[in-house]
């Protein structure tokens, strides 16, 4: 039968731990209170964790530290736990934990050539950033654009955007979610506009080739109109599909389709794009956009399209 070494480590200090007793000072109350909050986890990793950053604060009380963690951790610990079973932690490891912390998030940024026809014809360049980060039953979404082009010297596309969506996982397949959105086109005939809602998300497939997801909920959309100055804020409908096609490896492909209706006018926007890994974390892509406008503001065509060559690096 194999031990796990704390599990021994806890059984050899639980066996001497009278020995040293009256030597051991009382653990300081902050460095208590961390422990007590780490042994309510049940997680040996999470108590070895919080028992090494104790003692690297308190280098006094070592011996009581270690005494009492050891204690707990072999009390936690079946004996018949295989190594692999619990994950070790160095003494010095820094924690990948916190909501900024580059490590947790997915994602990719990209570098691309843009040519757009519509309310902007020209060509363009564009970044774009695209991450995701699952934190328990949380998965935090975050994405963000931007497009300068001109023709014949001229500006005629300057085009930004942000969008944040936080999603709660309900079961395996189903969640909720909350989405916050903003976006700047100075050609469009809108100021800006900014989208804030919530609703529901279920995949309809989800494996490792394909999965397919679709969402939406109700919402509320503020968009300002340019020439007339009036401000279009309407209660909204937002409903979004998002498939994923890993044709072979390190290829992939991606059909987006996302529709937002208010009584005066409505968005459709589909992006599909292909790509193909390059090597490592590097991969260029094609994708095609359409956005397409019920009801634009006066002088401003209802299509725009954009097409787009890209080199992404995946993180």
């Amino acid at each position: 039968m194999k031990h796990h070494p704390i599990t021994i480590l806890g059984s050899v200090v639980v066996t001497i731990a009278p020995v040293f007793a009256q030597d051991a000072a009382p653990i300081p109350d902050l460095a208590q209170a961390l422990l007590d909050a780490a042994y309510e986890t049940g997680s040996p990793v999470e108590i070895t964790a919080v028992a090494n950053a104790a003692k690297a604060v308190f280098p006094d009380y070592e011996i009581a530290i270690t005494t009492q963690t050891a204690q707990k951790i072999s009390e936690l610990t079946p004996p018949d736990v295989e190594p692999e079973m619990i994950a070790s932690v160095p003494e010095n490891a820094e924690s990948g934990n916190g909501f900024f912390a580059i490590s947790p998030w997915d994602g990719k940024v990209e570098l691309s050539a843009l040519l757009s026809s519509g309310n902007s014809d020209n060509t363009a360049i564009g970044v774009l950033i695209d991450a995701a980060r699952t934190d328990g039953d949380f998965v935090h979404n975050f994405d963000a654009f931007f497009n300068l082009g001109s023709s014949d010297n001229i500006l005629n596309q300057k085009r930004w955007g942000a969008a944040y969506k936080l999603d709660y996982n309900l079961d395996d397949r189903s969640y909720a979610y909350g989405r916050l959105s903003y976006e700047e086109d100075e050609f469009s005939g809108f100021d800006y506009r900014l989208f804030a809602g919530v609703g529901l998300g279920h995949y309809l497939f989800q494996s490792d080739p394909f999965t397919w997801k679709i969402e939406g909920g109700p919402g509320f959309r503020y968009s300002p109109i340019d020439d007339t100055r009036e401000v279009d804020q309407q209660f909204a409908a937002y409903g979004a599909s998002e498939t994923d096609w890993l044709i072979r490896e390190g290829v992939l492909f991606e059909q987006d389709f996302a529709v937002t209706y208010t009584s005066i006018t409505t968005t459709f926007q589909s992006v599909t794009s292909l790509s193909t890994q390059l090597w490592g974390s590097i991969s260029t892509g094609v994708s095609f956009e359409y956005r397409h406008e019920s009801n634009p503001p006066i002088g401003r065509l209802n299509t725009d399209t954009i097409a787009k060559a890209a080199v992404s690096y995946g993180f």
